[in-house]
């Protein structure tokens, strides 16, 4: 039995090693064939032979000796050529050591230094390339909330007390369990003694501190990773969604995985518009979102979503943009799993104080779209 334990560990190096040996067959027969038939540089054929090589090693590793179901071949692929090219340049330096420095017979040298990178390539690829993490979502079997209120808060001093006595106000009326999670990102006001203070207060009120800044998004995403309700509504400091447009959502959470509130719809009621500069930026925003990222959502950028639990928890997991473009990434990567999302109108009041800065976010979110938009076509959200 030990013995059969040994050889199935050890079985998928030779595997490799069959791979390796029919890699350098199809790299000698490239070079061969373009130089003696193409006439082409060695050089340059060389250099198509290495690639021809790689790229059929790399679809044999995966399948084969590794056996890796994941579909992002773009950067599989590329971490595979990376360990290839680098076990190139270990060669050569290998080679030089062995020969030129201290003198071994050329064969000898060459066995070497094939030894070593053959073991270099194997446990790269198994332990990098083709080591894929799985995210497993442990979903409760009985939830310790109906609902958990994710609201991501940088100096906030002047708005989150009367903001947590609103939603405190709500749960209480509408005999909601829920608990309220602040996350405080880097705050330098008085933001945290604030909430500290109010947890006497409210019930299952709960602040994480970020010690700095580090983007709306990634404030969302600690939320959101730490809830602990069936439910999971993130939405902002100055309320400028009223928690109880909540009600709204909720009709329509137990047939969709996400539920966003909508300033667009017919039956949207704006109560205080943004800065006509801003709505200009806004739709245009809109339409580049709608154009080249995702289709049929009119309002990407509402801070008012509701997710169910595994919906969140899938979804955040695999979140990558940390500033104002996160909305747009999360429901890409809802879209991309397959969740069902749909908007619901709801009253909004634009905050005279906000931070939004119009020149330089709109640039940094158009950037998380060019991000967003590879990471897509790469298949990194799934």
């Amino acid at each position: 039995m030990k013995c059969k334990a040994l050889f199935r560990q050890f079985f998928p190096f030779i595997k490799y090693c069959i791979v390796g040996v029919i890699g350098t067959s199809i790299d000698l027969f490239i070079v061969y064939l373009l130089v003696e038939f193409f006439g082409f540089n060695p050089i340059v054929a060389a250099l198509f032979g290495f690639l021809f090589a790689v790229t059929n090693n790399f679809f044999l590793n995966k399948f084969w000796t590794f056996r890796v179901a994941s579909t992002n071949y773009r950067k599989l692929w590329i971490k595979f050529f990376l360990v290839s090219s680098t076990g190139l340049s270990i060669t050569l330096l290998l080679m030089y050591l062995f020969w030129e420095i201290f003198g071994i017979y050329y064969l000898l040298a060459k066995l070497l230094t094939s030894g070593i990178v053959l073991i270099w390539n194997f446990l790269a690829n198994k332990f990098w390339t083709f080591h894929i993490k799985e995210r497993f979502i442990d979903i409760p079997e009985k939830y310790d909330f109906t609902l958990s209120i994710v609201i991501p808060a940088f100096n906030e001093e002047n708005r989150i007390k009367n903001t947590l006595i609103l939603i405190d106000n709500f749960l209480k009326k509408n005999n909601i369990l829920g608990e309220i999670i602040v996350v405080s990102d880097g705050s330098t006001d008085r933001t945290n003694t604030l909430v500290r203070a109010m947890t006497d207060d409210i019930d299952n009120l709960r602040l994480v501190v970020h010690k700095k800044n580090k983007g709306k998004g990634f404030s969302v995403k600690s939320g959101v990773l730490v809830s602990k309700g069936k439910y999971i509504l993130m939405t902002d400091a100055d309320n400028s969604t009223p928690i109880e447009e909540y009600n709204l959502l909720r009709k329509k959470i137990k047939t969709h995985g996400v539920v966003i509130g909508s300033r667009y719809l017919k039956n949207s009621r704006v109560k205080r518009k943004q800065p006509s500069s801003r709505i200009f930026i806004g739709r245009v925003g809109n339409l580049l979102i709608r154009f080249f990222i995702i289709d049929n959502i009119l309002d990407t950028q509402c801070g008012f979503k509701l997710f169910t639990h595994h919906a969140a928890k899938e979804i955040f997991a695999r979140q990558k943009v940390t500033r104002f473009g996160f909305d747009v990434e999360a429901l890409v990567i809802a879209k991309s799993l397959n969740y069902k999302i749909v908007e619901v109108p709801v009253s909004w009041f634009n905050s005279l104080e906000s931070r939004f800065r119009p020149i330089r976010d709109a640039i940094q979110t158009f950037f998380d779209l060019i991000y967003i938009k590879l990471n897509l076509w790469s298949g990194r959200y799934r």
